[in-house]
């Protein structure tokens, strides 16, 4: 380190805030420039820069600068750089698979919901015609039991256990698919 450098790295190491300061203006410039030229990112470049100033600052006085102290900056500014765009790099391949892997995802989801529904309907095409009725009432009319037991001449609990029977046919309906679906998700992954 040059002795005019070596006066300046002192002075920084003991807070000397007017020497920071005047260190920090008089080379900004060619440091921001050099991050600029690896990130082609004025923001990040920035960003680097004024970090590794923080740190100078901040820990310093911890700091052992054997060569320059420009050139010291100049190696943490590349390196960080580096990281960045490694970082960055990371970054948009996991938003690539993620894209891949979400179309994916939506064309499978979007089966297994059509997939579901058939399920669905033909198990309620395979209740007791009364049941069914009770059901369809209940479910895509919105009716209150009361209302169904009313308009088809039967008890409330009998319209409660008409409920009871579909849901339990179309939760068995339903598990079977679940359980296909698993295993389907399941031999495509390992393939």
């Amino acid at each position: 380190m040059n002795p005019n450098e070596e006066i300046i790295w002192k002075s920084i190491q003991q807070q000397d805030k007017l020497v920071f300061e005047i260190y920090y203006k008089e080379n900004y410039r060619s440091f921001f420039l050099l991050a600029c030229k690896y990130l082609k990112n004025p923001v990040q470049a920035q960003e680097i820069v004024n970090d590794i100033f923080v740190k100078l600052w901040q820990d310093g006085h911890e700091m052992i600068i054997e060569s320059s102290l420009k050139s010291y900056i100049c190696k943490a500014i590349i390196n960080r750089s580096i990281n960045v765009l490694n970082k960055n790099k990371k970054e948009a391949q996991n938003q690539k698979e993620l894209g891949h892997w979400s179309e994916e995802g939506y064309e499978l989801r979007q089966l297994e919901e059509t997939e579901l529904k058939i399920r669905i309907y033909k198990a309620i095409d395979q209740l007791p015609e009364q049941c069914q009725r009770v059901f369809k009432m209940s479910r895509f009319e919105g009716m209150k039991q009361q209302g169904i037991a009313d308009k088809l001449g039967i008890s409330v609990k009998t319209v409660k256990n008409h409920i009871t029977h579909a849901l339990k046919q179309l939760g068995k309906a339903v598990d079977i698919l679940l359980i296909a679906t698993l295993i389907i998700k399941i031999f495509f992954q390992n393939q």
